[in-house]
């Protein structure tokens, strides 16, 4: 949210302009106002669909029609007529869950879906290049999560049935095929047509998600999740009777709602009163390159801050909104607690306060990270982490700085392990070292962040290549030395040192 209401036009805006001199008044760009007036209904859209149309078996096929026609509706008013894409898109993959065998769908429909989105983002930059005006490339891309993820549960359930017959023609106890959480998220029946759009296009993520998955969202339309819980009636612990069901109703979401709206309110201060005074193009300027190093240091560290805080706001405002339809409730902690996590995609404090770029990574776009580890991490056997790093440059777009980013953030991350894997112990002796090595990791952290951000958000290769030139390549070369020298840089080392030890012992 860091352009003027001057940059948006017909041309580069697809949605609606019903509104646009009231966002004229406002001093907000159409595609922002039209944003937030859309999020601002999918709230009061998800308290009345929680309140009017709760989970239980009568209510099944309205909640799924409902959600997706208000979800067409909004989708429609932000993005015009490029929500065709989104249904383009859905459709082909529901043809070929029908048509391609489901040993092979999975690939097919993941080839499909980075392809087709792969074009709209050529499109963007050839045609839109360094705008941020909102289309669909966005929805486009938590929808190829969502039909990917999809089709990668299909095919475990297919795993999974065709282990039953194997094990139920040969009389043998094979291992399972399927890691926990697999079995956990595996679809064994292609859902039907009206459950699959209203995955698709249920109306409190059409803008901007996060990811929810197929089984997650079905429970929560169902209420598998909350309506029934297993309690004993016998007061005998030893028993064996069958546990009954007893009903339990919907937890509050006022309070999750509550702190989140907070919390949104405390992001969108800062992006209304510092992020435009405090652009990452600012660090090309002379101005700032030929200031003292520490104004250029803590001027680095807090532009790039900024720069997050629209992610911030955009993401918590999204699970709040999750959470008043009641999607996001993860169950009971120990002490009886609502959880209401399943959807978190971002932990500020966490992030800002990391004393290693694994933490950032772990902190940031949760949801993201999770459909990476299910499609690609747990999926590859050689190259995992830099895997995970490819898919996740080309998911983004084809923007240079985006790759640079990401081979950086890679480094970053190998050094990251050496550092803590060799130097980490040496710091462990007294309170006052680990005190000294927080400081100096968290500061590192917060350095390497930025440097990794900063050509995310310039977007262009001319423009990366001249901050880290007055920066003297310092960090990135600093990151791949210890990447390349440290041990246990990779996780691949530990794996094969403790493999040895292993040997060792045995003989």
């Amino acid at each position: 949210m860091d352009q003027s209401a001057g940059n948006i036009n017909g041309s580069t805006y697809k949605g609606l302009f019903i509104f646009s001199s009231i966002a004229a008044s406002a001093g907000l760009p159409i595609d922002q106002f039209n944003f937030l007036l859309s999020e601002l209904l999918a709230l009061i859209f998800a308290l009345l669909f929680r309140r009017f149309l709760p989970p239980k078996p009568s209510n099944t096929m309205t909640r799924h029609i409902v959600a997706s026609l208000l979800g067409l509706a909004l989708g429609y008013f932000c993005f015009g007529a490029e929500i065709w894409h989104l249904i383009a898109q859905s459709a082909g993959v529901y043809l070929m869950l029908y048509v391609v065998p489901p040993k092979h769908s999975y690939l097919v429909i993941f080839a499909f879906c980075m392809i087709y989105m792969s074009a709209i983002h050529i499109h963007r930059v050839i045609y839109d290049y360094g705008n941020y005006t909102l289309d669909i490339s966005g929805p486009l891309m938590i929808n190829t999560q969502k039909l990917t993820a999809l089709a990668f549960a299909f095919f475990d359930g297919y795993r999974s049935k065709q282990q039953a017959k194997r094990q139920g023609t040969d009389k043998t106890d094979e291992k399972s095929v399927l890691s926990p959480d697999q079995e956990t998220q595996k679809i064994n029946h292609i859902p039907n047509i009206i459950e699959y759009f209203s995955y698709i296009f249920y109306f409190h993520g059409i803008c901007v998600g996060p990811l929810c998955f197929f089984k997650d969202y079905c429970n929560f339309i169902e209420g598998k999740n909350l309506l029934v819980i297993p309690v004993s009636k016998d007061t005998n612990p030893s028993s064996d009777k069958q546990q009954s069901l007893e009903k339990q109703e919907q937890p509050s979401v006022f309070w999750p709602v509550f702190t989140k709206l907070l919390q949104c309110g405390f992001w969108g201060y800062i992006l209304m009163i510092y992020t435009p005074y405090y652009p990452v193009e600012h660090n090309l300027s002379q101005e700032m390159v030929n200031s003292p190093f520490i104004k250029r240091v803590v001027f680095l560290l807090w532009s790039t801050f900024c720069s997050r805080v629209k992610y911030y706001f955009a993401f918590i405002l999204s699970e709040a909104i999750n959470n008043a339809a009641g999607l996001g409730f993860n169950g009971y902690d120990k002490q009886g607690v609502p959880q209401w996590n399943l959807l978190t995609n971002v932990k500020p404090l966490q992030l800002e306060s990391a004393t290693s770029l694994k933490v950032v990574i772990d902190m940031w776009n949760i949801q993201t990270a999770l459909w990476l580890r299910r499609v690609c991490y747990d999926r590859l056997k050689n190259g995992r982490t830099l895997g995970v790093f490819v898919l996740s440059a080309l998911w983004h777009g084809f923007y240079p700085g985006y790759y640079v980013c990401f081979i950086l953030a890679a480094f970053h991350t190998y050094a990251g392990r050496g550092i803590r894997r060799q130097i980490r112990p040496y710091f462990q002796k007294n309170e006052v070292t680990k005190i000294i090595y927080a400081c100096l990791t968290w500061f590192g952290t917060q350095m390497a962040l930025s440097f990794a951000v900063t050509p995310f958000v310039l977007m262009e290769i001319r423009k990366a290549w001249y901050f880290y030139q007055t920066w003297y390549f310092s960090v990135p070369i600093l990151s791949i030395i210890l990447a390349l020298t440290l041990n246990g840089s990779s996780s691949k080392s530990k794996q094969s040192s403790s493999s040895q030890e292993k040997e060792k012992k045995g003989k």
